[in-house]
């Protein structure tokens, strides 16, 4: 389904809410906390619960960054109209509310390109075009700008019980879904710095943790209820290996803000990260 078939008020309230984003700024925990300016550009799967603002708000709680966040997410948006769209660029040039470049770029592929891109080799060109873009523009701000590529879930595993055409396209099953969506998001990394070699970017592992979540705390509601969006614990986890990403393990060990969620919950969600440090090593390979 594309953008255009949404309805044009809630694309524009996405658009609204992405640009007024530029403008939040979280006070440093601490005078001296270095700053880091991250801008996120994805679609609804970030928009929903207000991830960009969760993985600031766990920065800011960790005391170890000072975060400046801005956001452009647009239903169902894709990394190629990201990179295409006027708008989206504007804020990647203009910079952070203080005036100084984005640190951090966090992009995000529409999730069935992603899973299609490891069995397609045009969807796959697609991704690793839009990547590219996104990269290169980056990169002319910012050359030593780090692009986290956020790796997505995959559909909840009751769609395919259900035969859902949706889920059926990315897969035969949950798992072959998870795998060609990892095989997919480290093709295009790979792909980008073959033709960009000094550029700065990692995969963020958040659909290996969701699937490890899953293995090891079946009974968490990390989906919406329509199995493909996230409840509020499917947005903390993924804000918490994001941070992770950009912060480093101490970011995830002294994270204190739990939002909505309960602190018995988060703390099983950063355990499951503290105790699998392999997953972010392996993260695109």
């Amino acid at each position: 389904m594309s953008p255009a078939s949404f309805s044009p008020w809630l694309r524009r309230r996405l658009m609204i809410s992405g640009l007024a984003a530029l403008g939040m700024r979280l006070p440093a925990a601490d005078a001296g906390t270095p700053h880091v300016r991250i801008l996120f550009l994805g679609n609804s799967y970030m928009a929903t619960n207000g991830l960009p603002a969760i993985v600031g708000e766990i920065l800011l709680s960790s005391k170890m960054l000072a975060p400046h966040i801005a956001s452009y997410l647009l239903v169902n948006y894709n990394l190629a109209q990201h990179a295409a769209d006027s708008n989206g660029e504007t804020l990647l040039r203009r910079g952070a509310d203080d005036g100084k470049p984005w640190d951090v770029v966090v992009v995000q592929e529409q999730s069935l390109i992603s899973a299609l891109a490891a069995v397609e080799p045009e969807a796959q060109e697609f991704m690793n075009g839009g990547l590219l873009k996104l990269v290169t523009l980056a990169r002319e701000v910012n050359p030593k700008v780090l692009v986290v590529d956020l790796q997505v879930w995959a559909m909840q595993e009751s769609l395919w019980k259900k035969k859902s055409p949706q889920a059926l396209a990315t897969g035969a099953s949950a798992a072959e879904a998870h795998g060609r969506i990892r095989r997919a998001n480290a093709n295009a990394v790979k792909a980008v710095l073959e033709k960009s070699p000094g550029a700065n970017i990692l995969v963020s592992p958040v659909g290996d943790f969701w699937r490890l979540v899953e293995d090891i705390h079946p009974a968490m509601p990390l989906y919406a209820d329509d199995g493909t969006h996230p409840d509020i614990l499917g947005s903390m986890l993924s804000a918490l290996v994001i941070a992770g990403t950009i912060g480093g393990r101490e970011v995830i060990e002294k994270s204190a803000w739990i939002g909505e969620c309960t602190f018995a919950d988060v703390e099983r969600l950063k355990k499951v990260l503290l105790d699998h440090p392999a997953v972010f090593k392996a993260a695109g390979k």
